[in-house]
């Protein structure tokens, strides 16, 4: 023993002074003695293998872009959370780890050959922490199943083996293939020769159900004939927190859980010495609160079954307790570190269907729970979107069916009475925002404006920023309706959150779950329904949503992709006379009318469980820049006018078939999150109506008060300083103010 162990630290040492002398003087000792140990282990401390192998994964790396893995950042995020590959908690007979891809969930028309190796690559090397792996080796498991052309990539499997064979430290004991029909068809069948010839007798296909001869059944999910319901969102738990918990005594530059992740960092910042790494290495690894998990040694079985792991107060990767936290809980922990990466999309096993994987960031959240981010309205993440394809032999569409007033629309209290036409008495419904004494004319506003400047008016919104929400998110935050959030940190209000009709579904008591939020006009109750931009996971919740609350409008204010980052499901048609079926819902685009500033597209919504059809006018704004607020307000003002009026026509049109208040049904309104630039369209609407009303406006008491029913609106300081300018704009636009200047260069931002 005396002997092996000697040996192996001359290994050691031998192969860090082999490379260590390859490398640049500042970026050399960013090789780390972990490092040297994973890759000699993988080639039974053969020093001139080892460093072979050293350099084939750095090159792998580098030749693909692979410089820094950091899992808070999209697309990575959206690509952990998938589930396409995971490591199981199970090991095969003989103490193998098993890696298992699902090519089912792959998406190559919106995934990155990069993105998907950063994930496998960010996994492998979390599981090759553990001892037993580094010794016994890796078994990956190609599940094929339930797959189509679609899902086919030839290229990033090669790359992938590739990786694997001869650039990864950790053995490859064997690759079982889980065939379907497809894989005896070109070009499946390249793929199969090619892997035969690449790894000759390391390779096995297998239909699922025969690989219970090669892998002990309790190892394997059940999908492919055995026991495991392992959780990978466990797993990813259990990798978040390894990365952002260090153990005490851990150098910052240990690139323990990154194999070589200092030395290509290095090289990506090009530094000249090594602070210049080592600040590389701590700019995107700001550890967040500590977790409590499973298991935190991401080497063991930490995506074990939930079921039988503890169930108390563990957590998700997106920071949100399984449990529910209490209404005041903090979900930043002492509010000093931001939160571990948070989800917008917690993945779906090979079990279940998901082809979504869309993200937010990582945003800090203050004592009040109240989500920063400075810089962005929304920043998500990358989410899939659903393939677009041309329905055919969809049946005819049967006359049009006239909207009723649902039964009940919120959990609010009914704040208005029904309408009957024929009463003499004007209808007044009850809002909160009625006129009120108070407020500003216009020319007050102006002059509150001039006197505050910029930075009094940052000063105004963060007193209403740090306001605690008035009420508790607990219904958003039970574990089923936490993966239909876009944001794990932008949750509906019990008391305002819009609820579906529950479906007949043994398996979820939460069907009636959207995040949607009724929001007041100005003296109307529920005019608006702020929500989140749709993940493909929603698109039927969404359409549900639509034809529960007799929408006649949509209004979205938000691009579907901005800056290469998708901010909303492509849930709508985007072809004329295209359709697409969202549950039992068939979804038309008659016709697209496009202005300078914003798009209409002219729907036809058909409900196939009932044969009625509506029609729906659903309008996106192109005109919001990718950073910051407009710098005038004109395009915004045309966009409110027109949907102002189309409103009105489409609730005339209606006639006396319509029952329910004078302002019609609710118009939808969203973004991404449903809170930034959703609230600078609904402040800015209630502040005319009021200003056209009686001559008064009151910018602060109207953001309070939507924030009342939609938490967290109006999401960044210069979109509030826009709500005035966009006033004292339409006060000049219609007369009632004479042009102004004053100068408001301070405290430029660049949020969205």
């Amino acid at each position: 023993r005396f002997t092996a162990y000697t040996s192996q630290n001359w290994a050691v040492e031998e192969f860090l002074g082999e490379v260590r002398s390859r490398e640049q003087p500042h970026s050399a000792s960013l090789v780390s003695e972990p490092t040297a140990v994973k890759f000699l282990m993988a080639r039974k401390f053969d020093v001139s293998r080892a460093i072979n192998l050293f350099q084939a994964y750095k090159n792998t790396r580098i030749k693909e872009g692979i410089f820094n893995i950091n899992p808070d950042e999209e697309p990575l995020r959206s690509e952990l959370l998938c589930g396409k590959f995971t490591v199981l908690p199970g090991r095969d007979a003989k103490g193998a780890a098993l890696a298992l891809f699902t090519a089912r969930l792959h998406r190559p028309d919106v995934t990155t050959h990069k993105a998907v190796l950063q994930a496998i690559i960010y996994q492998l090397d979390k599981a090759i922490e553990s001892l037993q792996t580094q010794r016994d080796g890796l078994i990956f498991i190609y599940d094929m199943t339930n797959s189509s052309y679609g899902n086919f990539d030839y290229e990033l499997c090669v790359k992938i083996l590739d990786l694997l064979k001869g650039a990864f430290p950790a053995r490859l004991k064997c690759v079982f293939i889980v065939s379907s029909p497809l894989w005896f068809r070109a070009p499946f069948a390249v793929l199969r020769l090619f892997v035969r010839e690449k790894l000759r007798e390391r390779v096995c296909t297998v239909k699922a159900h025969e690989l219970a001869n090669h892998i002990p059944v309790p190892s394997l999910p059940e999908h492919l004939g055995g026991t495991s319901q392992y959780s990978h969102v466990a797993w990813i738990q259990s990798c978040v927190n390894a990365h952002t918990n260090p153990a005490p005594g851990d150098h910052p530059m240990q690139d323990d859980h990154d194999c070589v992740g200092s030395l290509l960092r290095s090289y990506s910042l090009g530094a000249s010495d090594p602070s210049a790494a080592d600040g590389a290495s701590h700019r995107h690894a700001e550890p967040g609160p500590e977790l409590a998990v499973t298991n935190s040694n991401c080497c063991d079985d930490s995506n074990a079954n939930p079921h039988n792991s503890h169930r108390g107060n563990h957590q998700h990767w997106n920071g949100s307790a399984l449990g529910g936290p209490g209404p005041n809980a903090n979900t930043n922990g002492c509010g000093r570190q931001p939160p571990p990466p948070q989800s917008a999309t917690p993945p779906a096993t090979p079990g279940h269907q998901n082809l979504n994987g869309d993200a937010p960031v990582c945003r800090e959240s203050d004592a009040a729970g109240q989500p920063q981010n400075d810089n962005a309205e929304e920043d998500p993440e990358a989410e899939d979107e659903e393939e677009e394809e041309d329905e055919e032999g969809v049946p005819p569409l049967p006359q049009k069916a006239l909207p009723r007033p649902p039964q009940q629309s919120s959990q609010c209290p009914v704040l208005s009475s029904s309408w009957d036409p024929e009463e003499t008495e004007p209808y007044m419904e009850v809002s909160v925002h009625m006129p009120e004494p108070g407020g500003m004319s216009v020319g007050d506003l102006v002059e509150h404006v001039k006197r505050r400047k910029k930075k009094g008016i940052y000063q105004e919104y963060e007193e209403i920023r740090k306001e605690p929400p008035a009420g508790t998110f607990d219904y958003s935050r039970k574990l089923a309706n936490q993966i239909k959030n876009r944001y794990s940190d932008v949750l509906c209000l019990d008391q305002s959150r819009v609820r579906l009709s529950e479906l007949c579904d043994d398996e979820d008591e939460t069907t009636d779950y959207i995040n949607a939020s009724f929001m007041d006009g100005y003296k109307r109750s529920n005019a608006y329904i702020a929500t989140q931009g749709p993940l493909p996971k929603t698109f039927e919740d969404f359409w549900r949503l639509v034809w529960e609350q007799m929408v006649l409008l949509i209004v979205m204010t938000t691009r579907v992709v901005e800056r290469g980052r998708v901010k909303c499901g492509q849930y709508w048609p985007l072809e004329e006379n295209q359709t697409e079926q969202h549950g039992y819902f068939l979804v038309r685009n008659l016709h697209i009318q496009a202005f300078q500033d914003f798009k209409l597209s002219h729907l036809e919504l058909y409900n196939t469980q009932t044969g009625e059809k509506r029609e729906i006018s659903h309008y996106l704004y192109v005109s919001w820049p990718d950073f910051g607020v407009p710098k005038c307000a004109s395009a915004m003002l045309d966009f409110r006018e027109h949907v102002q009026q189309r409103q009105e026509a489409a609730v005339q049109s209606l006639g006396p078939s319509w029952t329910g208040p004078p302002g019609g049904p609710p118009v939808v309104v969203h973004c991404s999150a449903g809170i930034g630039r959703t609230g600078t369209f609904c402040t800015l609407d209630i502040c005319l109506a009021r200003l056209e009303d009686i001559g008064s406006v009151d910018v602060r008491q109207t953001v309070r008060r939507m924030r009342t029913q939609r938490a967290f609106s109006i999401q960044t300081w210069d979109q509030y300083y826009f709500c005035y300018t966009a006033v004292i704009e339409y006060a000049q636009r219609h007369g009632r103010l004479s042009p102004v200047q004053w100068s408001d260069s301070e405290l430029e931002t660049d949020s969205e």
